[in-house]
């Protein structure tokens, strides 16, 4: 992992579902376009946060969620990144790149391979954590009705 950069003052890291109200996370999700109040709903996004292996997440200095990244991992073999998300006003600040930082350094992620699946507009951000394409592996994916 590449050295990161400061994150905002008054921005706060921290682990764990507890962190995390699923209200807030939800409407992020929403407000960036990841899909609609039926798919991130409260109540989705409370039994998604709590059968996470990691989650990270940074507030501001009121307390906002501002940024949430969750993560599953065998702590042996693979670690798979599912969201890294950051609020649309605290973009291009760093704080992704902390949080991913903090991904490598957790103890349950240390020592396997860490799998983080983006968009082509991503690459960049990607490239600054110290992420490479992984030659010869396509991400297939299919997306099962909300019940």
């Amino acid at each position: 992992m590449k050295k990161t950069g400061a994150a905002p003052e008054g921005i706060v890291f921290s682990e764990g579902a507890r962190s995390v109200d699923p209200r807030e996370a939800a409407s992020l999700y929403v407000e960036l376009g990841w899909g609609t109040s039926t798919r991130y709903s409260t109540a989705r996004l409370r039994r998604a946060l709590a059968h996470c292996d990691v989650i990270i997440s940074a507030h501001n200095g009121a307390g906002d969620l501002v940024g949430l990244l969750r993560a599953l991992t065998d702590s042996a073999i693979d670690t798979k990144v599912l969201d890294l998300i950051v609020a649309p006003e605290y973009q291009r600040q760093g704080i992704g790149i902390r949080m991913m930082d903090r991904l490598a350094r957790h103890p349950a992620v240390k020592g396997t391979t860490v799998y983080f699946e983006t968009e082509r507009k991503n690459f960049g951000f990607a490239a600054k954590c110290g992420y490479g394409r992984r030659k010869g592996l396509t991400v297939f994916s299919v997306r099962k009705r909300i019940r």
